[in-house]
């Protein structure tokens, strides 16, 4: 295929300015060239064309048929390009995405470089604070919440439901043996969740709802706790979710078979209600289906919760 030659660039530019502006000084100044420069421009793109773009008149130029469609192709043509040159200079479009701890830290964090790497148009600026984001956070842009009653139910998207089993270090499962008996439960130190009814649920649904709870050691977040039992402190209640590579790896093992699905699920939400940004669309679409390809166990006996 053969590619004809394009005028040259300087005689396209100085024809879009006077066209656009309607006179050849204002060309110039914008230009920062003389009008005598722009005019010569003009007549050589002129005798390039081997047609009149313009016809002069008593107080300045008017644009031929032929000079107006040019100029509506190289209005467009030069806009395009200085929208890609501003895109360029101002770098990758900014994300803002604020969620929980214990998600941050173990389901977000060690994924979005992977996220990053291929979509390197876009730059992910993660908070990960106590509060979940609320309706009116104009910060963030995206945020990853917990069952809330802040948020219109059409606004949440969800993403996945929680999952709880109890977890511990190989060496302590050990010790005390899996929780499938009151006996083994009374040789366990439990590692609580502060504020969150985990193990009182998971004992109730695993057959021990007289089981003892108030006792053991307690922390601001799931994170904390089962750091804790990573260590060997004690067991905790883990949602399968962030403890997936745990697993994988040997750090943790699951105390009993037995995987309580409550009700709690996580949900994504978005600010950009109105008119949505083509880059929130990419990332909301790369999270969903990281949490489809999570590896959340299905467990060797598992229980929901039903609750009214």
């Amino acid at each position: 295929m053969v590619t004809r030659r394009l005028p040259s660039l300087n005689a396209l530019r100085a024809f879009e300015a006077a066209a656009r502006l309607g006179a050849l000084n204002r060309a110039a100044d914008e230009l920062s060239v003389t009008e005598s420069a722009v005019s010569r421009q003009i007549r050589v793109l002129e005798d390039e064309l081997g047609v009149g773009l313009f016809r002069r008149v008593h107080r300045g130029v008017r644009l031929s048929p032929a000079g107006e469609r040019l100029a509506s192709a190289l209005g467009q043509a030069f806009e395009t390009i200085r929208r890609g040159v501003d895109e360029v200079r101002k770098g990758p479009a900014e994300i803002r995405v604020r969620v929980l701890p214990t998600l941050g830290t173990r389901w977000l964090l060690p994924r979005l470089s992977a996220f990053e790497s291929a979509h390197p148009d876009l730059k992910v600026r993660v908070s990960v604070l106590w509060e979940s984001m609320t309706p009116d956070d104009v910060e963030h842009d995206v945020g990853i919440v917990m069952d809330e009653n802040r948020w219109p139910p059409e606004r949440l998207i969800a993403l996945f439901r929680e999952r709880l089993t109890p977890v511990c270090s190989p060496a302590y499962l050990k010790r005390i043996g899996r929780l499938d008996t009151p006996a083994a439960l009374r040789r366990a130190l439990l590692l609580h969740c502060s504020g969150a009814p985990d193990w009182p649920l998971w004992l109730k649904q695993a057959g021990f709802p007289e089981a003892e709870t108030d006792g053991g050691e307690w922390f601001d977040t799931m994170d904390m706790a089962l750091r804790a039992a990573e260590r060997g402190r004690g067991v905790a209640i883990a949602d399968l979710a962030m403890v997936a590579d745990d697993l994988t790896l040997g750090r943790l093992v699951r105390a009993s078979g037995i995987v309580v699905t409550d009700r709690t699920n996580y949900h994504v939400v978005r600010r950009d209600t109105g008119r949505a940004r083509p880059e929130v669309d990419r990332f909301v679409d790369w999270l969903l289906a990281e949490a489809a390809a999570t590896d959340q166990g299905d467990g060797e006996t598992a229980a929901v919760t039903e609750e009214a």
